[in-house]
């Protein structure tokens, strides 16, 4: 009990630490998904209105799935000039929500800077992700 009285002493540096010791290990989880071999450099552009990912595929549902049952890769094409909107349908369990988290997801981790599970990927600046 004793080194816990003390402990308040060395709050601010021992949380500082902590928190440069997070950075570092969202840092090497990235790079670790970096050396995958199926994730591709996504391409970044100033156009807000452009999200086109090229046989993306769910970055969890991906790997929870066996070798025998993967999940089917999906072409999104959304831009300013073209297609702006989607409005999927379907039927119940018929994927319709893990496509739409699965463009989420690659356009959140392509803002962070990490690579995304697709073939190609240009995504435009975002600042916010709405979906119903």
């Amino acid at each position: 009990l004793f080194w816990y009285s003390h402990f308040s002493e060395h709050y601010h540096p021992v949380s500082k630490a902590i928190g440069h010791l997070a950075t570092v290990d969202c840092l090497f989880s990235l790079a670790q998904v970096a050396k995958q071999g199926d994730y591709c450099r996504p391409t970044v552009q100033d156009n807000p209105r452009e999200i086109i990912i090229k046989n993306g595929r769910h970055p969890v549902i991906d790997v929870l799935l066996s070798e025998q049952d993967q999940y089917v890769p999906n072409t999104t094409n959304l831009s300013g000039d073209g297609e702006r909107v989607m409005i999927i349908t379907g039927p119940n369990m018929g994927g319709k929500s893990s496509y739409i988290k699965q463009v989420a997801l690659i356009t959140v981790m392509a803002q962070i800077g990490s690579y995304v599970p697709a073939e190609e990927s240009t995504i435009g600046v975002v600042d916010g992700i709405f979906t119903r």
